[in-house]
């Protein structure tokens, strides 16, 4: 698989179900590249991807969010039924407080922002997790519930983080990127 110079893969990349993977690798070596084929976002020039598992995907920027939706209906946006049935859903994580739910996205700081694209994730059923700098803009005692949260997720995860703390404790597989190339 490739995508013009950012990343040639040769051979076989299989996630499996349960399956744990932390992509590493300087600055400009792929890892997002490789996140993006993963989660559909982007298709490679040359070879090919299957997917068959129902993907979420955290991208590494956040989306421009001009938006004047409130945070709860923001979060159950594509949902069936009213935004009101989803605040306990979302308060139960604990990533908001009861006087969040009606803030405007626009108004709400880049690490809210950040937990709001985390909520609607872990919330959505899917087979595959794929992360790019999940930790970006959100506190420590966060990036903590999120690996608990991780941990305890059933599905398969694929992760990019240049978080240290993060890397150190993830608990699964390593691919090293270099060039755009696997190590």
């Amino acid at each position: 698989m490739a995508v013009g110079e950012r990343l040639c893969l040769d051979g076989l990349l299989t996630i499996t179900p349960g399956q744990r993977l932390l992509v590493t690798g300087e600055n400009g070596a792929g890892k997002t590249t490789l996140l993006r084929v993963l989660a559909g976002d982007l298709e490679p020039d040359t070879g090919a991807v299957r997917r068959s598992a129902r993907i979420g995907y955290l991208a590494q920027e956040l989306p421009a969010r001009s938006t004047r939706l409130p945070l709860l209906a923001a979060f159950a946006a594509g949902r069936p039924g009213l935004p009101e049935e989803y605040a306990e859903q979302l308060l139960a994580l604990g990533l908001f407080r009861e006087e969040d739910l009606h803030v405007p996205v626009a108004a709400l700081s880049a690490g809210q922002q950040r937990r709001l694209q985390i909520a609607s994730l872990v919330t959505r059923p899917a087979d595959l997790l794929v992360l790019d700098e999940p930790t970006n803009h959100i506190a420590l005692d966060l990036v903590e519930d999120l690996e608990a949260a991780l941990a305890a997720y059933p599905g398969a995860v694929v992760v990019v983080s240049h978080d240290r703390g993060f890397r150190e404790r993830f608990p699964g597989e390593r691919l090293e990127l270099r060039d755009g190339r696997r190590c």
